[in-house]
């Protein structure tokens, strides 16, 4: 509840019975991030440029809060709802604070998130820092513009990931060749993999190419149809899923209930077993 951001799911209330916790979020009534942009089937730079403008600002923000995410990953980009014309801006939330931390020390150790999102220092089991949000960061941006991941990796194994990483160089696809040097430019400052050289989230949130102003408005980018197409990224856990100390099912339902003024609103609530 400390977190207060337009690009930030709320958190409305907490209740528990004897075996389970409810957790009342904000209703999310547009589905995933990526689900939209397949539908949508057409994307330019400038508008996912736009939406990485968010997504980063709430980034910035949870940041400045000492709070670590450790599972940004697509599927943890929701929309308030689906936008009606092209024109209309597409709001976007972060949700899932389920593996997020508050950072009291400098650096952390946990393993946790979800393979094909987890940056190199933390597959290596190292100490790590707010910069393995802007790995994860990094990803998303790229198959949003790219429409697959950055890496040729479909093992299950921490190992083989682990390999990957550490000799991970970034480089595009053919179908992305037209992608702005901006772009490029930004994807090789998050993808880094030395933590101690990777971009902040503050420097992502400056960097030209998401203020907007280097972002193509013309050239359409082939991600959404590849997105389409990827059995990777079109299955609920790419790269072997979630990683976790903490083993728990959760469902989520929508449920009536009423606002301050009165009127009748819907929430998400999230069911967790204990």
């Amino acid at each position: 509840r400390s977190l207060h951001h337009p690009n930030i799911i709320r958190l409305m209330d907490v209740y528990s019975s004897d075996e389970k916790i409810f957790i009342v979020m904000e209703l999310m009534e547009g589905g995933e991030l990526f689900d939209y942009v397949v539908q949508k089937g057409t994307l330019t730079e400038e508008e996912a440029s736009r939406i990485v403008k968010k997504v980063t600002s709430a980034l910035v923000y949870m940041h400045s809060k000492n709070i670590v995410h450790r599972d940004l990953k697509p599927e943890n980009l929701l929309l308030k709802k689906v936008p009606r014309t092209s024109n209309d801006e597409v709001d976007v939330k972060i949700i899932d604070f389920g593996l997020s931390k508050n950072m009291d020390e400098p650096v952390t150790g946990s393993f946790l998130g979800t393979r094909g999102y987890l940056a190199p220092e933390m597959l290596q089991r190292r100490e790590y820092t707010r910069a393995v949000d802007t790995w994860a960061l990094g990803v998303i941006v790229f198959v949003l513009l790219c429409g697959c991941l950055p890496f040729d990796d479909d093992s299950q194994t921490v190992p083989s990931d682990d390999l990957v990483r550490s000799k991970f160089v970034l480089r595009f696809p053919q179908w992305a060749r037209n992608l702005s040097p901006s772009a490029k430019d930004l994807l090789h400052h998050l993808l880094d993999i030395n933590p101690a050289t990777r971009y902040t989230a503050e420097q992502a949130l400056s960097h030209p190419w998401v203020t907007g102003k280097n972002a193509s408005k013309v050239s359409m980018l082939a991600s959404p149809g590849r997105i389409k197409k990827s059995p990777v990224l079109r299955k609920r856990n790419p790269q072997g899923g979630r990683v976790t100390n903490n083993h728990h099912r959760a469902q989520y339902q929508t449920r009536g209930t009423a606002s301050a003024a009165g009127a009748p609103t819907r929430v998400l609530v999230r069911k967790t077993s204990i």
